[in-house]
């Protein structure tokens, strides 16, 4: 039943309104509770009379109150729907419900879920059988139909998705199927594309009894186009779809670690479809710049990502032609280069003339690639500093010209140059000018078309040899190389043959040298590393690869937001020259490492939206809204303000009847008292105050041992460690607190600079979770004192294995171990307090194991070794807090073994090294103390 936009489900319920009135009179009946006076019961016996006394009316209001109570619950249980939705199915027929869950679903996906699921109630409440779709899915299916039980699983499971939705595989399952569907209702994207024309047509032949169209709003969506990196600004193109919709918004720049580096207005005028958004940012910034995304924008058409590509690079250009060439900049070297990286790159010159001052000028500018324009003898100090920038990631671009071809050697060529250079075409020989070679699938250039006009008449040279083919990119036509290359370290040589003007060839004046130069620069910026590009050897490196694949790294979600890649996303294929593909398996997203990657965007050119006419559907069809975006469910809100009517009706008849007034005042405070006691016995966690285990470990420094859930061994080490505490009081000016036992898995571990943990063969392996804090504890600056206590059965690094030895084993293959050794002869722990030279405990012989340290030269010299820190790690078999356990009257607890008082004492003595090794670190690796060392040596 509908009335004025209300939908009533239960309209029988409604029947209950008829009972009001008689509500009203019993409620007008019933009267207050009696109010109880105190005063003396004589008064009373000699004024009473008997007489006929009626009950008292309720008062109106209160009388009011419950009957808009009893009147809110009966309405509630109507079932009460507003602006809800009518039967929209055929009344006979399968049902097919094709869902769009392509990239606009992630701003109203919950609306189209939840619209499907009207549907398929619908059918499941008339029994009719189901098919259900989606356009966008790893593995397409037949429409078969079948209980709408059976298809509400896959409705719940499906997802949103980061790709444009396919409809030709539903189309091809509609045309060639045999069911005959009495209803298809298509909850669609609103957007036209070059499927829907034939998805449109296969509904029109299958001839449904009822076709439904659903569709969202879609006037606020907008999409990032393609960006770009101008020398001005950082521009990104904005698409809409609706020239009614939104006219202005903005869009925020972040850079890769969520940073916002800026925002940028744009504004679409009168029906104009495309906009422009453009980031007036230093270069530096621009170069950080990571995603773009629409403010307020909730799909993946609103975010852009960026990779090395879209960076303007600063590249350096130095010419060997004189200083006054600038008279005529068309003969210049640097003229065509300038011209042919100023589009995406910031070109620097230097205003120094001479190559020994230019050089250093440019590298102290941070340049990612030096071109040298025939630049022949290099100085040696320039040729030195080039080798090292070029081993450390620099890249060298070199032009040929008559001072290259005419010097003696030269080092910082890719492969060994003939002197002299080649004449072609002149009166003198007998060659032509050469054509340039197609460029082979394994070359960085691979892709590029080759104008047929490109001639070069004049080169240099490289001498033969057996690398001479694994390091050229490009080519003539009679196989000379135009364009060798090599890697030098982490760093780049590229040399072109030729001239950079147009005096040996006319390849300056074509569209191929600007696209020849970006895909050169493209190795400087790192967007898809050498090898990764290649995957092959040294030789290979830098090449692209016929076809590669790129690891997931991130990946767009439909809503816009970057996360981690799923377990579903599948390495990207990458071909040479052409763009990845948008696939199930391959969501907007990067590929590659953190390093070097490559972002797939959902759209690099423009999107060219397009709203969906509806009046192409065929006749008859029924065109909405998703139902959720209207239907409102007023139960809830009803019952709700019945509850606050029913708490109103109780405070009120407390009131009448005087027992807020009768309550006594010391009940009243032992009520507030009780509360009081509540809120303090459970405080809330934001008042609650520190644990004691927290606040007493922060106020002292206390060593701690590992509670093992050996009742013996932990009593054990707590008197070890006490007695040890007492030992370093007695002779330190450090006074430890009293030792405490930990429970790794829930004790805060940051509070103790040295946990001391005893191996017992009986004890559990901790888990992954408690490892992972153990390793968080010694990543932040804690040690670990691992002390298996087995020296006489072997002990650790002796080559046995004992039953501790292998629980150690199997605790430290959880952890981030670096390598480990005895403790070395000048390692700082034998000198942290005492000198020593042996670790022992209640055993002698085992050794101490520490992190392995960086050896130098002068470490033989140096009194202690030097590091960057104290070992997070450290291993001993010796049974330390057997030696230092003592009772209540400070005997020991446990003999030594052999039986030597001096051995307790250097136990003692041990313990103190360690524990201000913890706790200073390798400061007596300082020379400051060398000369007090010294004296102490005797040396």
């Amino acid at each position: 039943m509908t009335f004025l936009g209300l939908t009533i489900g239960a309209p029988l319920i409604l029947a209950g309104l008829l009972a009001l009135p008689l509500i009203w009179f019993l409620l007008r009946l019933t009267p207050p509770r009696p109010r109880d006076e105190v005063f003396p019961p004589t008064a009373i016996l000699s004024e009473i009379a008997p007489k006929e006394e009626t009950p008292a009316q309720s008062p109106w209001w209160l009388t009011l109150l419950r009957l808009a109570m009893a009147a809110l619950v009966i309405l509630a249980l109507s079932e009460p729907v507003w602006n809800a939705r009518d039967k929209q199915l055929a009344a006979e027929g399968p049902v097919l419900i094709v869902l769009d869950n392509g990239w606009t679903a992630g701003a109203n996906w919950p609306a189209r879920k939840a619209a499907a699921r009207v549907l398929l109630d619908e059918a499941e409440d008339a029994g009719q059988p189901v098919a259900f779709a989606l356009t966008v899915t790893g593995t397409p299916e037949a429409l078969s139909p079948k209980l709408a039980s059976e298809i509400r699983p896959q409705l719940e499971a499906a997802q949103a998705r980061s790709i444009p939705g396919d409809l030709s595989p539903i189309t091809a399952a509609l045309s060639q199927g045999t069911t005959a569907f009495g209803t298809i209702a298509w909850l669609a994207d609103g957007l036209q594309s070059e499927l829907t024309t034939g998805w449109i047509t296969a509904v029109t032949a299958h001839g449904p009894t009822r076709t439904l169209y659903l569709a969202p709003e879609s006037g606020k969506l907008q999409v990032l186009t393609k960006v770009t990196n101008t020398p001005e600004a950082l521009t990104v193109g904005v698409e809409r779809a609706d020239f009614s919709g939104e006219k202005t918004g903005t869009a925020t720049a972040f850079d890769q670690k969520g940073r916002p580096l800026g925002t940028a207005s744009y504004e679409f005028e009168g029906n104009t479809q495309f906009s422009e958004a453009s980031f007036d940012l230093p270069v530096e910034l621009r170069n950080e710049v990571a995603r773009i995304a629409i403010d307020g924008g909730a799909t993946a058409g609103s975010v852009q990502l960026l990779d090395e590509r879209f960076r303007r690079r600063r590249v350096g250009i130095i010419s060997g032609a004189k200083a006054d060439a600038a008279d005529q900049p068309l003969l210049a070297p640097t003229y065509y280069i300038d011209r042919a990286l100023a589009p995406f790159s910031e070109v620097r010159q230097p205003r120094a003339a001479g190559v020994a001052d230019a050089v250093p000028e440019l590298l102290e500018q941070d340049v990612s690639t030096l071109v040298l324009a025939d630049i022949g003898t290099l100085p040696t100090d320039t040729e030195e500093q080039l080798t090292d920038w070029v081993r450390r990631g620099g890249l060298l671009v070199r032009f040929a010209g008559p001072r290259m071809a005419g010097a003696e050697s030269d080092a910082l060529v890719p492969v060994e140059l003939r002197r002299g250079d080649r004449s072609l075409g002149g009166t003198l020989t007998w060659g032509t000018p050469q054509p340039l070679a197609n460029f082979a699938e394994d070359s960085p250039f691979s892709g590029l078309d080759i104008p047929a006009d490109v001639t070069v008449s004049r080169q240099v040279l490289a001498e033969p040899g057996i690398d001479l083919v694994d390091r050229t990119w490009a080519s003539l036509a009679d196989g000379t190389p135009l364009i060798t290359a090599s890697q030098r370290g982490e760093g780049w040589i590229v040399l072109f043959h030729v001239t950079a003007n147009t005096s040996w060839s006319n390849l300056p004046l074509s569209g191929s040298f600007v696209d020849l130069l970006r895909r050169i620069v493209a190795v400087s910026n790192g967007a898809i590393s050498a090898d990764t590009v290649a995957g092959g050897g040294t030789t290979a490196a830098a090449r692209s690869a016929t076809e590669t694949t790129l690891p997931p790294l991130l990946s767009i979600d439909p809503q816009g937001r970057i996360l981690p890649a799923s377990s579903d996303v599948e390495p990207l294929p990458v071909r040479a020259g052409a763009e990845p593909e948008l696939r199930f398996q391959n969501p907007p997203g990067t590929y590659g490492t953190s390093d070097a990657f490559r972002a797939l965007n959902l759209f690099s050119g423009p999107a060219d939206l397009k709203l969906f006419d509806p009046a192409t559907l065929p006749a008859g069809a029924v065109v909405e809204g998703y139902a959720s975006e209207n239907a409102t469910d007023i139960k809830p809100w009803l019952l709700a303000l019945a509850i606050i009517l029913l708490t109103l009706d109780c405070l009120a008849v407390l009131w009448m009847g005087g027992a807020l007034r009768r309550m006594p005042k010391t009940r009243s405070m032992g009520a507030a008292a009780l509360v009081l006691v509540f809120f303090v016995s459970n405080p809330t966690p934001g008042l609650a105050q520190e644990d004691s285990f927290d606040f007493e470990n922060t106020l002292r420094t206390r060593l701690a041992y590992v509670q093992t859930g050996d009742d013996a061994l932990d009593r054990l080490s707590q008197k070890g460690l006490l007695g040890l505490t007492q030992f370093i009081s007695s002779r330190t000016s450090l006074e430890p607190g009293e030792p405490v036992g930990v429970n790794i898995e829930t004790d805060e571990l940051a509070f103790f600079p040295l946990l001391y943990w005893p191996i017992s063969e009986d004890a559990a392996v901790p888990n992954e979770a408690t490892m992972a804090r153990i390793d968080t504890f010694m990543k932040r600056g804690g040690s670990v004192l691992f002390d298996t206590r087995d020296q006489l059965s072997g002990g650790f690094g002796n080559g046995a294995v004992t039953p501790q030895t292998q629980k150690l084993r199997q605790i430290l293959s959880t952890l981030d171990i670096p390598p480990l050794e005895p403790v070395p002869e000048n390692h700082v722990l034998t000198r942290a307090f005492y000198l020593l030279n042996v670790f022992p405990g209640r055993y002698l012989d085992g050794p101490l194991w520490v992190e392995t340290q960086a050896t130098g030269e002068d470490d033989a010299e140096r009194p202690a070794r030097a590091g960057d820190g104290v070992s997070s790690v450290m291993i001993t078999s010796n049974d330390l807090a057997g030696a230092w356990a003592i009772e209540a009257d400070r005997s020991p607890s446990l003999p030594i073994v052999p039986p030597n008082p001096t051995q307790r004492v250097y136990a003692y003595r041990t313990g103190a090294n360690i524990v201000m090794y913890t706790l200073t670190g390798n400061y007596k690796s300082d020379q400051v103390h060398i000369p007090a060392l010294l004296e102490r040596l005797g040396q």
